[in-house]
């Protein structure tokens, strides 16, 4: 299979992308920074580095996005694309608006990686059974009232980096169950709802103080990333299941799990994908000739 993976120089996406090649996959590690890339891949083993293709990628770009999946489908078909990679980082206090104009979180967490799956649709296409994996977080359990603030995107007045990661989260379990709604038939997605994971050293090196002691007993009880790795790596290899709705969502045990309360209106789902479309310049997808969102229907 060939298999490309956001996110993937560092925590579980490095860790997967590991994991793949050694399985025998080809793996398209999809990284902002191709040089900490490569030397985070440098100790492989000559056969499987052979198998690995680092490909910079920045989610807070659609020029960066839109030139790294023009190279991905040149390159032919793709068999998998696993949507790792998102910023969570504690010391940004206040909201970022990128060039393209949102705000930080929302495109590299969402915006970004629904466009650049859009925009690999045809390279998913032309494999014989495509799949695509959306993380998403065990978290948003802890946040039942949680909803999309479809007017206040780019509002700083509310940004907390957990209020946006967890908001931007959110819209991806309900992309991920829209994405099966329209193209459940010709494409299998799924949506992984990951539990608390063990952060590298130096990823928590760069938190603020208080946030690393805070943080410091949780992380030490967290899930190893290598574990949440494995579990990619099945549902990766897996025969597809082709859902289509939210039995999408499943957790670290690859079980249905409850979606979250906030993803359950099927017309906010809809308004979701639309608003989405609009706002990644109305891509085409390779399953259908329309951009338009399906008929609402009750979860």
């Amino acid at each position: 299979m060939r298999i490309a993976i956001t996110g993937a120089n560092a925590g579980i996406g490095r860790r997967a992308a590991e994991r793949l090649v050694a399985d025998g996959h080809e793996v398209v590690a999809l990284c902002r920074d191709e040089e900490k890339a490569r030397a985070a891949f440098a100790d492989l083993a000559p056969d499987d580095r052979s198998r690995l293709q680092v490909l910079r990628l920045d989610l807070a770009s659609s020029i960066s996005v839109r030139q790294a999946a023009a190279e991905l489908v040149a390159s032919g078909p793709l068999d998998a694309l696993i949507s790792n990679a998102a910023v969570f980082d504690q010391s940004i206090r206040d909201a970022r608006i990128t060039a393209d104009g949102h705000e930080l979180f929302w495109q590299t967490n969402h915006l970004g990686p629904v466009e650049l799956l859009a925009r690999v649709s045809p390279a998913l296409a032309a494999a014989p059974a495509p799949r695509v994996l959306l993380v998403a977080s065990k978290g948003l359990i802890a946040m039942p009232r949680i909803r999309i603030r479809f007017d206040e995107l780019a509002d700083p007045r509310w940004f907390t980096p957990t209020a946006a990661y967890y908001h931007a989260k959110l819209a991806q379990v309900m992309t991920a169950v829209t994405l099966a709604e329209r193209f459940g038939d010709r494409v299998d997605v799924s949506c992984l709802r990951v539990p608390a994971v063990r952060l590298d050293a130096e990823r928590l090196a760069t938190q603020p103080r208080l946030y690393r002691a805070l943080y410091a007993p949780k992380n030490r009880a967290a899930v190893a990333p290598e574990v949440i790795a494995e579990v990619y790596a099945r549902i990766i290899a897996e025969v597809p299941r082709h859902s289509r709705g939210p039995e999408v969502y499943v957790d670290e045990h690859e079980r249905v799990a409850a979606i979250p309360r906030g993803a359950r209106d099927p017309e906010n789902r809809s308004r979701l994908w639309n608003l989405t479309q609009q706002s990644i310049g109305n891509p085409s997808w390779a399953w259908t000739d329309s951009a338009v969102s399906p008929p609402a229907t009750q979860s």
